[in-house]
């Protein structure tokens, strides 16, 4: 139990500094905000991530440092409730999807599984539904 709590804990402050970074306290999501990204794992980019998560225990599982996973169902409400972001882009490469909110200029790249679980892989900044989905993708190295 104390493991999901910090992986819940980790996956929070990663995201609340993106959010930092992504929506100043006074003004709204910037159209011209360059699209960052950073992958899921320090020191490991998100390509390798991506190769992995397959084979990633749940996060509450884990006895190392890996990316955030867990069941679908609460990878979609942290995205959802947390982050404001929707499911942009279904499988588009690589069997991954795009999350992106453009209320908070936030996105995501979830890794699904077979088995009713998705890994976090990657989470950036710049996020606007105007742009092509690419943008994202490249900027994540997967494309």
């Amino acid at each position: 139990m104390c493991r999901t709590t910090n992986r819940i804990a980790r996956l929070t402050v990663i995201g609340s500094v993106a959010l930092l970074l992504a929506a100043p306290s006074h003004a709204a999501v910037r159209s011209d905000q360059p699209v960052q990204s950073w992958p899921a794992m320090m020191g490991v980019d998100t390509p390798s991530l991506l190769q992995q998560a397959q084979d990633l225990p749940t996060s509450d599982m884990a006895i190392g440092d890996q990316p955030y996973c867990a069941h679908d169902s609460e990878i979609q409400q942290t995205l959802s409730q947390d982050f404001h972001e929707d499911r942009i882009d279904d499988k588009a490469h690589q069997g991954t999807e795009l999350w992106g909110s453009d209320k908070l200029g936030t996105w995501t790249l979830v890794a699904p599984r077979s088995d009713n679980t998705s890994c976090i892989i990657a989470s950036g900044i710049g996020f606007d539904k105007k742009r092509d989905v690419e943008v994202y993708y490249r900027n994540a190295g997967l494309r």
